[in-house]
């Protein structure tokens, strides 16, 4: 077997490219008051936004805990050592939770890494590490792999208010928009791990212009994989489709439709869409 490859929810799986390429995901928590859901297996993406409409209570996230992961670690078949990828440390302790049940795992060895992104962005670098995996890499291998991929990978996105970001302390640079966005809608960007500001506008159309001119400036050799992420927003998945990513000459990874998984959407909220993609060197 070649070096197993785990990461969490916040990577925005789709089930079946994880079963294809034998990655393993945890699933991190949400939180209705007392009532914990496990993303993506206790509750669905649906479900999920509808209750954050309704709720009074606004749920909280956390990271799954060490004894979750050694756990899961335990339950992988083999000897061969494990690369486990994960959201931004500045995001979530899911990192540290991470190592502290690696600990608990003896005779195996197990890297835990940090990725420095999140949602569609930390997509492509743990299907990029599973294929290496399974092409003989080794574990010092996967590790630049995905430090390289931290440094030109990126994610903007458009979400419709901060207050969720706010809420949950997540909001890092972008914090410069808050009292200032009556009437504008906020682009934001996933930088050196945080969420930090781009530009806001007035307008869906000076959005998704902010969008193009992004990646046009982060990606000036083109584009080798792009994601279109949203969180129940299937109107504006088809715009971004439309104008940003059929004018992409990209010859990697191509997913038009990725969620906004519960633990990612709990901070930014309902009807926000991005674009992650992947710069060439």
């Amino acid at each position: 077997m070649p070096i197993r490859i785990v990461t969490d929810s916040t990577a925005s799986l789709p089930p079946d490219i994880a079963a294809d390429l034998d990655i393993t995901v945890v699933p991190l928590h949400v939180q209705f008051g007392a009532e914990t859901y496990r993303d993506g297996v206790d509750i669905t993406t649906e479900e999920f936004y509808r209750r954050l409409q309704t709720s009074p209570v606004h749920p909280q996230t956390s990271q799954a805990n060490p004894a979750e992961f050694a756990q899961i670690y335990a339950g992988i078949p083999g000897d061969d050592p494990i690369v486990s990828v994960h959201v931004s440390t500045d995001l979530s302790k899911t990192v540290e939770s991470a190592r502290q049940g690696a600990k608990q795992i003896e005779g195996r060895e197990i890297a835990v890494l940090d990725s420095r992104l999140a949602a569609a962005a930390l997509t492509f670098t743990v299907v990029a590490a599973a294929r290496a995996a399974r092409a003989g890499a080794s574990v010092d291998d996967i590790r630049a792999l995905v430090d390289d991929r931290a440094q030109r990978t990126h994610l903007l996105a458009v979400v419709t208010t901060l207050e969720y970001l706010k809420r949950g302390g997540r909001i890092g640079g972008a914090a410069a928009f808050v009292g200032s966005l009556l009437n504008f809608k906020p682009v934001i960007e996933l930088r050196d791990g945080i969420v930090q500001p781009v530009t806001r506008v007035r307008t869906l159309n000076k959005a998704y212009a902010a969008i193009r001119s992004g990646v046009a400036e982060r990606a000036p050799n083109g584009v080798e994989s792009w994601a279109i992420l949203h969180a129940l927003a299937p109107d504006a998945r088809d715009r971004m489709h439309r104008e940003v990513a059929a004018g992409l000459d990209a010859d990697g990874d191509k997913f038009d439709d990725l969620a906004v998984v519960p633990v990612i959407g709990a901070h930014t909220g309902p009807g926000t869409f991005g674009f992650a993609f992947v710069a060439r060197p």
